[in-house]
């Protein structure tokens, strides 16, 4: 059997629904379109107007003639008689498909309903069927599954005409979605009360959004806990992440870097952290007091080296007076005179 010669490509379609519950159901709603995690179209419904971030977005028909909200069902969690705690709710329609020596292969599309940042209710395109997150959605599980015909259309939509807006958009926006910007990465360092520091990275600009970001001490990697803001897109469809580190300075003089890892860079990127006011690292002391000593003794040589030329002494006699007669033949004695 022969392998395949190239990577795997692959590519998502993802549609994000943001809403605000009101006393009759949702009030104002936002829809964001993305593809490999690009955003290239935009819904807002208080303009009632789908925009286009990209030129190319309305050239596949398929998804600029797609009605936002063909997937709100009447029945969904987003009416209010569904439940009363949330308040604010996001939907995520995705589906995606990878293209393996040339060939495409399906990867089952899910639409995922979410409340208060956790997840409610999600529906598997591949079997049909809603998955129930939670205790309290067990209930609208069960009520919707009853709506066969709501059931198979999403399954329609997400293993079809999902797949087919999404091989559009790659089709027509194939040279925005292939290429790569490098991250700006940048260290800085903040002061706490208790006397530690808190050191920051922060990788922005970059695309595509997959990043890894982590910190090295002495050239050699950190396990410890890191804070992570994880990877947040920019309005200009790049991305942003930063992770932070606290450490001591009172116990800790070892050297920092964050080391970021990107498609578009050939090898990792080490930014070192600007060492702080205080103790030397003794690697550091090392090196200066080696550094000193050979300044030292360049000046001390310098300085024989001139008075020999001008006086015509020896370098052994401006060293140890005029007593210094050096090793004669034969002898064992050093300086002086013969007693």
């Amino acid at each position: 059997m022969s392998s395949c010669p190239g990577p795997v490509v692959q590519h998502s379609w993802d549609i994000l629904f943001t809403g605000d519950q009101g006393s009759k159901g949702i009030s104002n709603f936002f829809v964001l379109g993305q593809v490999d995690g690009l955003g290239v179209a935009y819904y807002d419904s208080t303009t009632l107007k789908l925009s286009p971030t990209w030129d190319w977005m309305c050239r596949a028909n398929r998804a600029c003639s797609a009605d936002p909200q063909t997937l709100l069902h009447p029945q969904s969690p987003c009416d209010a008689a569904s439940f009363s705690v949330p308040q604010q709710g996001c939907t995520r329609c995705s589906c995606g498909w990878a293209a393996p020596c040339g060939m495409t292969s399906l990867q089952a599309g899910v639409l995922q309903y979410a409340y208060d940042s956790q997840d409610f209710i999600g529906f598997d395109g591949q079997r049909g069927l809603w998955v129930a997150a939670v205790q309290p959605s067990v209930l609208s599980k069960q009520h919707w599954e009853a709506d066969r015909p709501w059931c198979q259309f999403l399954q329609h939509y997400l293993q079809q005409e999902c797949v087919e807006t999404l091989r559009s958009l790659v089709q027509h926006g194939r040279e925005t979605l292939g290429c790569e910007l490098p991250p700006e990465v940048s260290v800085s360092c903040r002061d706490s009360p208790d006397g530690s520091v808190t050191i920051s990275c922060h990788a922005r600009g970059f695309y595509p959004p997959p990043i890894h970001v982590s910190w090295v001490r002495d050239e050699e990697d950190i396990l410890a806990e890191t804070d992570s803001s994880g990877i947040l897109p920019n309005a200009d469809s790049t991305y942003y992440t930063q992770s932070s580190l606290e450490i001591s300075l009172q116990q800790d003089w070892h050297p920092y870097a964050c080391r970021v890892e990107h498609t578009s860079l050939p090898e990792p990127t080490l930014i070192w952290v600007p060492s702080k006011k205080g103790p030397l690292s003794p690697g550091v002391l090392v090196s200066l007091v080696l550094a000193m000593l050979a300044g030292a003794g360049a000046a001390v040589i310098g300085v024989i080296m001139w008075r020999r030329n001008h006086s015509g002494k020896g370098m052994g006699e401006d060293l140890w007076g005029q007593g210094w007669g050096g090793r004669a033949q034969g002898g064992g004695r050093v300086g002086g005179q013969r007693e």
